[in-house]
């Protein structure tokens, strides 16, 4: 069985932000059973329920494993084990590779990225703490739109390509070529068929022959509106120059995914800004009634 969760919804910054007080963190800090608080978003999956993969590495994740029972070590298995096999990175932005420097107790493990993710994290010194005995961890490359296996997992993987580009760390290594920097994922086990896209700067024609072909997808779910974080932080920019199709709008993802009717359609990537996080708002009636989900914290895909 095919076994798709989510540990953490949020954006960069989590649900309060440390430092923000906008609407929705004010919301979340006095009334938390209306707003319930999100950690940084991060996704496991699994072909069988045994050995488990992350998409990515969020900075929560020592929290989320801990939350998660089944991410746990068993004694089982001797002192020091993990059903963490492998970690599918779909970008080098910090929110979703800073969680690697967490697992970096001697474990052997499996990176799966691009050629220019890999070569942003290998030229970084912090990652060397991965490579401290041999064999502690695998680089594997991967390549859009060329599909492969997740280990022994049955799960097949298949990077898409999306315009994208480094974070500011790693700027100057930036190809600017699509499907290098930015990728989502199909993922397919046991006749079933998922899109992970938590981050959309366009939604193209070839996305969405994705999208159609899939049982569930979870999509950039980051903004309301393309003004959003300026209504809220003068100054700030809109979504769309920043990488993110807002939610709303005629040429929001609601509208443009509306004739998507027979699947799962998953919102995550929410940052704190986002108004739909209020369960009693306009905003989050929209959602629903356009048949849309929230994810939150420890969804799970129902098959």
């Amino acid at each position: 069985m095919f076994h798709f969760k989510l540990l953490g919804t949020a954006a960069g910054g989590g649900i309060p932000q440390w430092n923000c007080c906008c609407t929705v963190c004010e919301l979340c800090r006095r009334e938390p059973q209306v707003v319930a608080p999100c950690l940084h978003l991060q996704a496991a999956v699994s072909g069988g329920g045994e050995d488990w993969f992350l998409l990515n590495a969020s900075p929560d994740l020592r929290f989320q494993i801990e939350a998660t029972p089944e991410l746990q070590p068993s004694p089982m298995h001797g002192k020091r084990n993990t059903p963490i096999k492998g970690i599918v990175l779909t970008s080098a932005d910090l929110d979703q590779v800073i969680g690697l420097l967490l697992l970096r107790e001697f474990q052997p493990l499996t990176i799966y990225a691009t050629a220019l993710v890999l070569r942003t994290l290998k030229s970084n010194s912090f990652f060397r703490m991965l490579e401290r005995v041999p064999n502690q961890l695998t680089w594997v490359e991967i390549v859009a739109n060329q599909a492969f296996s997740l280990g022994d997992s049955g799960i097949i993987c298949t990077p898409l390509p999306l315009i994208g580009s480094l974070p500011f760390y790693a700027r100057e290594l930036d190809t600017g070529k699509p499907g290098q920097a930015c990728v989502g994922l199909l993922l397919e086990s046991n006749g079933q068929r998922v899109a992970y896209t938590p981050s959309v700067p366009e939604i193209t024609d070839e996305l969405r022959a994705v999208y159609r072909s899939c049982n569930a997808i979870l999509i950039d779910g980051t903004f309301w509106s393309d003004e959003e974080l300026s209504r809220t932080h003068s100054g700030m920019p809109l979504a769309r120059s920043i990488g993110h199709v807002p939610m709303s709008g005629d040429d929001g993802t609601i509208a443009l995914l509306s004739d998507l009717c027979f699947l799962q359609k998953i919102f995550v990537h929410i940052n704190n800004t986002n108004p739909v996080l209020d369960p009693r708002g306009s905003e989050y009636r929209a959602i629903i009634e356009a048949g849309w989900q929230i994810g939150h914290d420890g969804w799970k895909l129902n098959h």
